[in-house]
């Protein structure tokens, strides 16, 4: 057996900072491990932006930052969506600052240059200042576009590299993920206008990402909700239940309760175990949709609980995306996944999201508290290694992934650092380590 060396790793050396079944702790903490994840996965690879939802009619914009840069999210007066950049193509100015309108005109507030939202420039004041040449080429001043912007069913995903794999290529099994969530709606759509809550997480996006997939702290973080809901709730012990979880493939994961709920066969047991009589016209809608067998199906399986790379979360009933600010802290962004129209099935989901997610909310107030607590420890260089072993013996592959029927199993977060370590660049050392760091 091979010692594994224990003195600090060369900090953007990424083949020594992951292992199979652990990471070097310096990947949450270090600013270079930070700038290189925001130019490899951020500013390079697909990053989830926005739902149309968001901008339903010509003019509807929203801004958002990717990799720390900013973006408008926009419905241009085609209707067509673009992601533009948010810089004045003058001087440089952020040209938006509202978090979301309606305008079909840009103006920029420092010389007044006036772009449309399809980008283009349409009004420089005091044009006579400029000669004829630098006027006829008025084209290419217009607002810089993402490189590349592409959707699945209405969820918004850009990329600011010309070049690289297809958005298709990128997304690979989680688009199962959405069309489960999606199977949820009549007309199989979503309205994300309730509004976002933005929760400042004084810890690394990673941290906060792969902790939602995270199957085996749910009884110690969460116990006194779980104890407060026990009754409306499958239980959380592993060997007690059929969930599952699995890494997608592509740094995609998800905690699986499928199977679980089918064995159940009961109703909306996500769902506080409402009975349809509560729901009367959601069930309707739903079987004149897709008529009853398939409609009793999508009530009893429910949402998903999957994580797409890099930044977004389909949390059951609920959407989270997160961004990246610095090393030690990231803001989430949380809101509802209303069905449109439904408004008796809508009105108990923002209950929900709000008891969840919400400023007082159970669930992601103890998750801030403890990935701050992670943070903190990190602090802390020794030892070097975070470990994530956790049924690394029982992973199996399959048609859906790789997966392991004990709920608590690392699974999610080695297949998140795998694909991690691809992405940025290593060639990923794919040998285990025992929890002594010896190699085997």
């Amino acid at each position: 057996m091979t010692e594994i060396d224990s003195r600090p790793a060369p900090r953007t050396d990424v083949d020594d900072l992951v292992r199979h079944d652990r990471v070097r702790g310096s990947v949450y903490t270090d600013p270079e491990v930070f700038e290189l994840e925001m130019e490899q996965i951020f500013r390079r690879g697909w990053v989830y932006v926005g739902h149309e939802s968001e901008i339903p009619e010509p003019g509807d914009y929203v801004t958002r930052r990717i990799g720390g840069q900013p973006v408008i999210f926009t419905r241009g007066k085609d209707g067509d969506v673009r992601v533009l950049m948010n810089r004045c193509a003058h001087r440089g100015n952020r040209l938006c600052n509202a978090e979301s309108g309606n305008s079909t005109t840009f103006r920029c507030p420092y010389h007044g240059w006036t772009f449309n939202n399809d980008g283009s420039l349409v009004g420089v004041p005091m044009r006579t200042g400029y000669d004829k040449e630098f006027l006829a080429k008025r084209s290419e001043l217009s607002l810089a576009p993402t490189a590349r912007t592409d959707a699945y069913r209405g969820f918004v995903f850009a990329s600011l590299a010309a070049e690289g794999i297809t958005l298709a290529e990128h997304l690979g099994r989680s688009t199962k993920a959405i069309d489960r969530l999606l199977a949820l709606s009549p007309n199989g759509t979503l309205d994300l206008r309730a509004g976002w809550m933005k929760h400042q997480h004084m810890s690394n996006w990673k941290m906060v990402m792969e902790n939602n997939v995270d199957g085996y702290h749910a009884l110690f973080t969460h116990e006194s909700v779980y104890s407060a809901v026990r009754e409306a709730k499958v239980s959380h012990v592993p060997s007690k239940v059929e969930v599952y979880v699995r890494d997608l493939g592509q740094g995609h994961s998800e905690i699986d309760y499928s199977a679980e709920y089918t064995r159940l066969d009961e109703e909306f047991v996500w769902f506080g175990r409402a009975p349809r009589a509560k729901l009367p016209n959601y069930v309707a809608a739903m079987e004149r949709a897709y008529g009853p067998q398939d409609t009793h199906s999508a009530f009893v399986v429910g949402p998903p609980h999957t994580l797409i790379f890099p930044n977004l979360f389909l949390a059951e009933m609920n959407i989270m995306m997160v961004e990246p600010i610095a090393p030690g802290e990231t803001v989430a962004y949380t809101t509802p996944a209303l069905i449109p129209d439904q408004d008796e099935m809508n009105g108990r989901m923002l209950r929900r999201t709000e008891g969840a997610m919400g400023p007082a909310g159970f669930l992601i107030a103890d998750d801030g508290e403890i990935g701050a607590r992670n943070q903190m420890g990190l602090a802390a260089q020794k030892p070097d290694w975070i470990v994530l072993a956790r049924g690394r013996d029982t992973d199996a592959a399959d048609a859906t992934g790789l997966v392991n029927h004990d709920k608590s199993a690392e699974t999610p977060q080695r297949g998140w650092w795998a694909h991690w370590a691809e992405v940025l660049g290593g060639r990923f050392n794919t040998h285990s380590t025992t929890p002594d760091g010896e190699t085997r």
